[in-house]
């Protein structure tokens, strides 16, 4: 694994397993190959504290299918979850393959089952009301929005970007906080860094938007690295 990038973590403190890891699973990524979701998943491994969890982002991509590919809404939620179960079928392969004591440490689940708790509902009521009153927030979050390559090849009406930046806004508390399942994973690592992993450390560290920062009240230290395969 070739990492590029440590964001709110060092090499020293991934490699001596600080942390438990998570890997997110864009559905529109056409970089999470199986071959390449299984080298993720063997240097997860290898990385971890304890174990590892597979987040697949079935809700996410419902979103994108329906504002930047036209779909009704209930046609991009049963495509969304289509692709979401042949994506957790391919990793299950994935995971038969490895010996008895790597597949009991690899737990696959889907979007809902990180965010079903009153922390994340917590944090993301505090992103919707900061979007509907901040202007400079709202800005920053429209911006991440409009330089997704994706949807810069779009002309977005303004009901389509705030309906793009409710995907930053369901997505950001996982990466504030860690993802949660049971007890919380708090180093995650993706092929790409952005705007998105800025707002991240920016709330963290009080550089961006520090009176949004307080309100959070973030209690977990937590790493985003930037990691290709070689």
């Amino acid at each position: 694994m070739k990492i590029i990038n440590y964001l709110g973590c060092t090499k020293e403190e991934v490699e001596s397993k600080k942390f438990n890891i998570w890997i997110g699973i864009s559905l529109g990524n056409k970089y999470f190959t199986k071959e390449n979701i299984e080298k993720y998943i063997l240097w997860a491994l290898e990385n971890t504290k304890e174990d590892i969890i597979v987040v697949i982002g079935d809700r996410l991509q419902a979103i994108n299918l329906e504002v930047l590919d036209k779909y009704n809404k209930t046609r991009a939620w049963k495509v969304a979850l289509r692709k979401g179960d042949e994506k957790e079928k391919e990793i299950k392969e994935i995971v038969e393959k490895l010996p008895e004591e790597k597949k009991k440490l690899i737990k696959i689940v889907k979007f809902k089952d990180v965010t079903n708790t009153k922390y994340y509902e917590f944090i993301k009521e505090i992103l919707e009301e900061a979007y509907k009153t901040n202007s400079q927030f709202k800005e920053y979050i429209t911006n991440i929005v409009k330089n997704n390559p994706k949807a810069s090849t779009h002309k977005l009406s303004d009901v389509e970007i705030d309906s793009l930046a409710q995907y930053i806004i369901l997505e950001l508390p996982i990466y504030l906080n860690g993802c949660y399942l049971n007890k919380y994973y708090t180093c995650t690592i993706y092929p790409g860094r952005g705007l998105i992993d800025e707002l991240e450390h920016g709330l963290h560290t009080g550089n961006l938007f520090p009176e949004i920062g307080k309100k959070l009240n973030l209690k977990n230290q937590v790493g985003i690295l930037e990691g290709y395969i070689e």
